[in-house]
């Protein structure tokens, strides 16, 4: 079944499987043929509703950030359980990832979202009240899982969505909604003027119960996901080594440059405001998602991943021998972009691997990788930073970006002498074949 009835006698044609009830893309290889593919009127709508849906969240969480950090250090001052705290809300993704996929397929994904909102907003009001730091853990552990829950839900959901041709712009469009929904919850917690008043849990709660209203729309094509195989973890890291490995390097660089950014600052002797500035500047490279996006689609997937690594690298050594601010601020913002095209084509490359069926399992499994990423960023960057000083943090990403491109060579080589590396794959341009395994 190809059409999709709205009301008021709207018909639009669709290429969702609705037989069966399930959220189940039907093949779309004429897509890459068809030049005549055009937008329609209820595919703006439907990417529309997830774009709302991602950016009210964004919001939330922006607000919800700054107060998690007034709790801590008004009612705890201790560092080690402040960071704690942090990888509690990561590791339940990590533990969490498990068991997504068939949760998925019991209820659904708009479902699962719905579930995955109530329990954020519900976590939020409760952490108004610190209790002890136990009942703060288990409540952040509450937090956590509902946070990956919707993230990797609507992530799925808009790959889903997304045409083909143009799925890098929409990945792309979504991740920079977060990054500015973000900011924008830190200005509007300044403007409020709340504090850590009740009202500013109260608003971030209803941000988190907003974001589930815009997907009533596509409640009619998602009832259930259904799932031809489990597949565990460590297939998924065998089958696709780089792509994983990929995720979990950019995630590495980024929460290890997210945590300790603003303490390098200081620590090589500037003031906090410019310290500050620092992450602000790395944060505004967000918007290189967009040319990321463009180039993804454009280009080799593969061999753009293996170039924003070399990119990387160069832009980070570049940050260990420099201590220039101007230069420090731009190649701050050049490495966000390498490390968004390193990314971006991982994504692609392992949604377009697996069959439909298989997304939100492969996608949870991605995001497992890439929170492990996050907790081995902050825990082994944190010690490098103690023997090496403020130049730890540029020790550290050089050496998980080594290791990256290393193992990429590794991988290759071994191909080579397997013969299963076809030179007449590896072009310049992307040339839209399927890449689908036929059995995993």
């Amino acid at each position: 079944m190809l059409v999709f009835f709205r009301s008021h006698q709207e018909v639009i044609p669709r290429t969702y499987d609705t037989h069966g009830g399930g959220f189940s893309p039907l093949p779309l290889k004429k897509v890459y043929e068809d030049e005549k593919f055009h937008w329609t009127l209820g595919l703006v709508r439907d990417l529309g509703a997830v774009f709302s849906s991602i950016f009210l969240s964004a919001v939330g969480y922006g607000i919800l950030m700054v107060l998690i950090a007034f709790k801590l250090e008004y009612h705890v001052q201790n560092e080690i359980l402040m960071s704690l705290s942090a990888m509690t809300q990561i590791g339940a993704g990590v533990i969490f990832s498990r068991f997504l996929p068939a949760i998925g397929r019991k209820v659904g994904l708009i479902v699962s979202i719905y579930v995955g909102s109530l329990v954020s907003a519900f976590c939020t009001l409760l952490l108004y009240k610190y209790f002890n730091y136990f009942f703060w853990i288990l409540t952040i552990f509450g937090l956590g899982t509902s946070l990956f829950t919707c993230g990797v839900t609507r992530f799925t959901l808009m790959i889903g969505l997304a045409p083909p041709h143009v799925r890098a712009i929409i990945i792309s469009l979504g991740t920079m909604l977060v990054a500015i929904g973000n900011s924008i919850g830190v200005v509007l917690l300044n403007l409020m003027e709340t504090g850590e008043e009740f009202i500013s849990f109260v608003i971030t709660a209803l941000f988190y119960l907003t974001s589930m209203l815009p997907l009533y729309r596509l409640e009619k094509i998602d009832s259930t996901v259904r799932e031809e195989k489990k597949i565990s973890i460590w297939r998924y890291i065998k089958n696709s080594p780089k792509i994983m490995f990929a995720g979990f390097s950019v995630s590495y660089a980024m929460s290890s440059a997210s945590a300790f950014l603003i303490i390098y600052g200081i620590k090589i002797g500037m003031p906090q405001n410019h310290a500050a500035l620092l992450l602000s500047v790395l944060l505004f490279g967000t918007i290189l998602y967009i040319p990321a996006g463009y180039l993804t689609d454009l280009l080799n997937r593969r061999m753009l991943m293996i170039s924003g690594a070399v990119m990387s690298l160069i832009c980070v050594y570049l940050l260990y021998s420099n201590y220039d601010l101007q230069r420090m601020h731009a190649l701050l913002f050049l490495m966000f972009g390498c490390l968004s095209c390193m990314k971006l084509p991982a994504i692609i490359l392992i949604n377009e691997k697996y069959k439909p069926t298989q997304r939100l399992a492969v996608n949870s499994a991605f995001s497992r990788m890439s929170l492990v990423g996050n907790i081995c960023g902050l825990l082994i960057t944190g010690m490098i930073m103690k023997l090496f000083g403020a130049s730890g943090l540029w020790v550290s990403l050089m050496i998980i970006l080594t290791a990256f491109l290393i193992f990429c060579c590794a991988n290759y080589i071994y191909k080579i002498i397997r013969g299963e590396f076809d030179l007449k794959n590896f072009s310049i341009l992307n040339k839209h074949q399927n890449e689908q395994l036929q059995e995993v």
